[in-house]
């Protein structure tokens, strides 16, 4: 949803210059008449927060009582079709590519915990976020102070918040803030995003680097699973995935991790990185105290 709403907010801006070019364009003719509706609205509120608490905080229903629960609704019921149809058109085509680069962030700011701790990833979140004492700075157009005591912090990587990192409170507090942070695109990687070869073409292709089942387990991997849950997906035996999941690891292109009697199987970077077809620049820009939004 999120990312949904960073991307409609991104071309009623007419954002992202030319790595997003194609996909405006691309995505504006494909528009339909509703979706068409919400890019309008969108120039005149914010898609985040307005349009997400319109459609997900219960507490709008609650203050019109009963009266007005029906309109409001249906209102709801509305402009959720309408991000549901722009979400068809404008992320649902590439959303594979896209989330398996967001995929490959979250792997490299997990090492980046494991080298440096907490304080190294937040303090390289982006160049606009400030790590202090405790305390996450993160620029906004107004001031406050947020305590995420039990309820933590959550990180979420975004390719189409293209500027700058946007806490996201919710009104529910039993769940937690989610800072959303930008990722880098340069113009190589967007012409793969955008004008990607087929499946087909991009499978027969890694099929002839690594061997076909081995691509098949690559491409099953952008959704960590188990060897056995592996085994199911690409229709082969357990025993047979786990002997090329070991050439795969040996190869740095998944990670293992071991829990009990489970191994849980994860593309690492450079796996995604082949999987894309172009290679993935080392990452490094973070669950706070206490966080500060500061005026910008």
């Amino acid at each position: 949803m999120a990312e949904t709403l960073f991307a409609l907010e991104l071309l009623a801006r007419q954002g992202g210059g030319d790595q997003f070019a194609t996909w405006r364009s691309r995505t504006k003719n494909r528009l339909g008449r509703r979706a068409r509706s919400l890019l309008t609205l969108a120039r005149t509120i914010r898609p985040i927060p307005d349009l997400l608490s319109m459609v997900e905080s219960p507490a709008e229903l609650d203050s019109h009582g009963e009266a007005g629960l029906s309109l409001v609704g249906s209102r709801r019921q509305n402009v959720a079709g309408m991000i549901e149809e722009f979400h068809k058109v404008a992320l649902a085509p590439y959303w594979e590519r896209v989330s398996a680069r967001l995929e490959a962030d979250c792997s490299a700011r997990g090492r980046l915990i494991l080298n440096g701790g907490i304080e190294r990833l937040l303090s390289t979140l982006h160049p606009s976020v400030r790590w202090s004492s405790g305390v996450l700075e993160i620029p906004s157009h107004r001031s406050q102070d947020i305590d995420p005591a039990s309820r933590g912090l959550l990180l979420t990587p975004s390719l189409f918040l293209f500027d700058k990192p946007i806490l996201i409170d919710s009104a529910s507090r039993a769940r937690p803030p989610v800072l959303a942070y930008p990722v880098s695109l340069d113009r190589a990687a967007a012409a793969t995003l955008w004008s990607a070869p087929s499946d087909q073409d991009a499978a027969d292709a890694l099929g002839a680097l690594v061997g076909r089942t081995r691509a098949a387990i690559m491409k099953s991997l952008t959704v960590s699973c188990n060897t056995s849950e592996l085994g199911r997906r690409i229709g082969i035996s357990a025993a047979s995935a786990s002997q090329h999941t070991s050439v795969l690891r040996s190869a740095g292109l998944i990670t293992t991790q071991r829990r009990l009697n489970t191994a849980l199987h994860s593309l690492t970077p450079l796996g995604v990185a082949l999987l894309n077809g172009h290679q993935h620049q080392d990452l490094a820009r973070g669950a706070a105290a206490s966080l500060r939004l500061a005026p910008e």
